[in-house]
């Protein structure tokens, strides 16, 4: 029987697979990096540089990461699809039996900033208004028993010379995660993808996907019940079905009841090349599941979906994959408070995006751990001294106590 791998051993495997590509010196950049933000929990480069403690002032090991941050040698590009081949295989295994794949548009706020580059105006999501900062695309797979890994991560900004819309800065995030997942994976989008032009994308993908509605505007749906908008819909649709959910991941609520209806053969409105709506209904064949009650509140949620909904099996199975979607804004909040990535500073446009994806592939090594020995993952986590039993969400007792782990093992380069 093959010894089990020890952590630091899987930290080395884990930066050889995603930045064996890279030249050496990128390579080492990349495993200090990496390091640093799991052992002082921040993305500031000066708290990295504590964490190595070189024999060196503390401003010539900055001076080197800020170099490593900004290189052009550094191919962020390969560093983001080998990390995305190494984990695609866990989604073919009896955790993920068919994963539910969540994206959301999350931001950075930084009302502070004014050198920073390309700073643009950003719906803030804690509080609801506009503030100043940079919007992240991400998305993250979901299996069985609130199992989760992270797929793929981008910064972007509106101001930003290549930026053209926030479709064209996201589309290719998942056009490049949908080439590596399994077909039938079912994709998970919110409310802020609501769009025809969207639809059509994940339509050429052939992507089984999920959406949450708008309730406002003027958009014609085709159905048995009238043609209506959202909103007049979910007043005709009836909900007879009491569906038990999920408890969600990381959430700390008592077990729900949400009261499920649908309305199967939904057609939208056709478009003309120019852009104007005709009024006769398209192609494409949708279903419209209503849930509401309990967690959701008092107005109901609708979702579309272009799979065949026809029982309240199906239904069910469309609000769980939905409400799954919930469980990345819990991994969101994660990345910003556990790696203090709201503090995040960088002069150059390429030193920040990096500095996001750093962030979030220390995130993905954590998620490999827990994917790994759970007696190995039980034990990192018990150093972390606290009441009770160990939480379903470890990932904060993780990151407190890996960095005492992998210090060891850093005495040089990979």
């Amino acid at each position: 029987m093959p010894r089990e791998k020890s952590i630091a051993e899987r930290f080395d495997a884990y930066v050889e697979a995603v930045g064996g590509r890279l030249y050496r010196p990128n390579r080492r950049f990349l495993r200090d990096a990496l390091f640093g933000l799991l052992e002082n929990r921040s993305s500031l480069l000066s708290n990295i540089g504590r964490a190595l403690d070189e024999p060196r002032k503390l401003i010539h090991t900055e001076k080197r990461l800020s170099r490593g941050l900004s290189s052009t040698r550094y191919d962020d590009a390969a560093v983001e699809a080998d990390y995305l081949k190494l984990v695609a295989p866990l989604l073919r295994d009896e955790r993920y039996t068919r994963p539910t794949i969540a994206v959301d548009l999350t931001d950075i706020t930084k009302p502070r900033a004014r050198k920073m580059p390309y700073l643009a105006t950003v719906h803030d999501g804690s509080t609801g208004e506009l503030g100043t900062g940079y919007n992240i695309i991400s998305v993250e797979a979901v299996g069985v028993q609130g199992r989760r890994i992270p797929l793929m991560s981008r910064l972007f900004s509106s101001k930003s010379p290549e930026y053209k819309s926030h479709s064209a800065s996201y589309m290719p995030v998942v056009k490049a995660v949908a080439q590596q997942v399994p077909k039938d994976a079912f994709w998970a989008f919110d409310i802020g993808f609501d769009s025809q032009d969207r639809f059509n994308d994940f339509n050429a993908l052939g992507l089984r996907y999920a959406i949450r509605l708008k309730f406002e505007g003027k958009r014609t749906l085709f159905t048995p019940l009238g043609n209506v908008n959202p909103s007049e819909l979910a007043a005709r649709c009836p909900r007879p079905h009491r569906h038990r959910i999920r408890r969600l991941q990381g959430r700390k609520t008592p077990i729900h009841h949400v009261e499920v209806g649908w309305v199967p053969d939904v057609y939208l409105q056709r478009y003309r090349p120019g852009g104007n709506s005709m009024k006769s209904p398209g192609e494409t064949r949708y279903s419209v599941v209503f849930a509401g009650g309990g967690l959701i509140g008092q107005k109901p949620l609708a979702i579309i979906t272009n799979e065949n909904v026809r029982t309240a099996e199906d239904a069910n199975r469309v609000v769980d994959a939905y409400l799954d979607r919930w469980g990345i804004e819990e991994a969101n909040r994660f990345v910003k408070q556990g790696f203090d990535l709201e503090d995040v500073r960088a002069l150059t446009w390429t030193g920040l995006r990096r500095m996001v994806q750093l962030v979030y592939l220390a995130y993905g090594f954590l998620a490999l751990l827990v994917h790994g020995p759970r007696a190995q993952v039980e034990r990192l986590a018990a150093t972390f001294k606290a009441f009770g039993p160990l939480p379903r969400y470890l990932y904060y007792r993780l990151l407190e106590g890996i960095g005492r782990v992998l210090r060891p093992s850093m005495d040089g380069g990979p």
